[in-house]
């Protein structure tokens, strides 16, 4: 079956000439595992007629074909209960997708995959700051849904100390914010969105987060960090936050460093290609595509050019900090949330900088599509916090940016504080869902 990979998780300066020799000892040995050894990837390469041998650098990845969310769907049917892009390898555990976008996908690991991912974790979190004796508190949600595991692991193999508090729906804000008061917790991991939400309940509970808490760095994933989000969790709460991306298909292979410019590309365990959505071809660097991930060291369920879905681009320059991992920008969204209104392609992350700037409005934000006739219509649902007098004024300066930002047309509908909050059930997400597309 081959040997296990296990990675150096303090290696993140090589140079390239060695990094690409260890992606392509990688990918040999991964594409002839899965040939061999799982079905799924056997059937489809030879429907293109694709073949190991094709491999011989790092460089020909591209000559894999690429695999869709839909194949591995259609898997899952065909070939209950989990499929047969898993393998016939020894797994220990098994996580699975939020199934945000469809049935939850199962995944497989073995004791290899499992020792990898938190040993990548720990890169992450020494990157932004976690040490020997932190006291880290793991408030993402302990479920099918890696991240709360996999962050603990890291963690720990750093040396710190972990409070698995779990999301809002196993220990309620308030008690979280006692724990991190009375343990001194100085690192929390949770959503960006309720890192802000914890900073609103604490001002109802007459605490500041910054002067009251010991909150030294917050580590997010599971939903885009926008850099407007970033800066309101670092003001709030006096500490440094860190993007992170990730999902329960590819482990832990991005991760911001001290510079929070960019996230560095694990690329002695992953490549990651951005490709045009449309032709599949790549696009240059700085300009937005698709991703397309291959999970190096993986064993059980290994996703080898596997369309995430999720829309990126490539940072050209090197990073000030000295790693020579390449760079992606900041995950703008989902190809599946980018909505088309009277032709215009917009993802929720846009409307935030408008939303943000009047200062007017809080966190929560909702957005609904619907089409009467032949006539589309967007509503943006916020909740105002500013003076009761001029809650229509300034709907309607918000409604004017966001037609100068995004050049649409949309209706700003205010509701009271915590009304979002409540409907899109900020305590118990596990990630947000910020589009409500009622034309289908």
């Amino acid at each position: 079956m081959g040997r296990s990979v296990r990675v150096d998780w303090r290696e993140e300066r090589l140079a390239r000439k060695p990094l690409a020799t260890i992606q392509t000892e990688r990918l040999k040995l991964l594409v002839r595992r899965a040939y061999e050894h799982i079905p799924f990837y056997r059937r489809v390469w030879q429907a293109h007629g694709f073949s190991p041998s094709h491999i011989r650098s790092a460089r020909d990845v591209t000559k894999i074909p690429l695999v869709t969310k839909k194949q591995v769907a259609e898997s899952l049917e065909q070939h209950p209960p989990f499929g047969d892009y898993q393998g016939d390898f020894k797994a220990v555990r098994v996580q699975a997708s939020t199934g945000s976008t469809g049935k939850p996908k199962p995944i497989f690991h073995t004791r290899s995959d499992w020792e990898n991912i938190a040993l990548l974790w720990a890169r992450r979190l020494r990157a932004q700051g976690v040490r020997q004796g932190d006291i880290v508190q793991i408030a993402f949600a302990y479920t099918l849904f890696i991240v709360g595991f996999t962050s603990s692991e890291g963690a720990m193999r750093l040396g710190a100390t972990v409070v698995p508090t779990g999301s809002g729906a196993v220990t309620p804000s308030e008690r979280q914010l006692q724990l991190m008061n009375d343990w001194r917790t100085s690192v929390v991991g949770c959503t960006g969105s309720y890192m802000l939400n914890l900073a609103d309940v604490a001002r109802s509970m007459q605490l500041d987060p910054a002067q009251d808490l010991n909150v030294r760095v917050s580590f997010h994933t599971a939903e885009p960090l926008t850099e407007g989000m970033r800066a309101q969790i670092q003001k709030e709460w006096g500490c440094k936050a860190y993007n992170n991306y990730g999902s329960v298909e590819t482990g832990a292979p991005t991760y911001e460093c001290e510079e929070q410019h960019g996230l560095h590309v694990s690329e002695d365990a992953y490549i990651f290609e951005v490709i045009d959505p449309q032709t599949g071809e790549p696009v240059p660097d700085g300009e937005e595509g698709e991703l397309v991930v291959t999970t190096l060291t993986k064993e059980a369920a290994p996703f080898i050019r596997y369309r995430i879905g999720d829309i990126t681009s490539f940072m050209s320059e090197t990073c000030p900090c000295g790693r020579t991992f390449k760079r992606l920008a900041p995950i703008r969204g989902r190809v599946d949330d980018m909505i088309k209104v009277k032709g215009v392609a917009v993802y929720p992350t846009d409307f935030e900088p408008s939303i943000k700037r009047s200062r007017l409005f809080s966190n929560e934000y909702l957005i609904t599509v619907w089409r009467e006739g032949y006539k589309e219509s967007v509503k943006v649902s916020v909740e105002y916090i500013g003076p009761g007098a001029g809650r229509d004024e300034a709907c309607g300066r918000l409604a004017s940016d966001l037609h100068s930002a995004l050049g649409l047309r949309c209706e700003v509908e205010a509701l009271a504080e915590g009304e979002i909050k409540t409907l899109l059930g900020a305590e118990k997400r596990i990630k947000y869902k910020r589009i409500r597309d009622l034309r289908t």
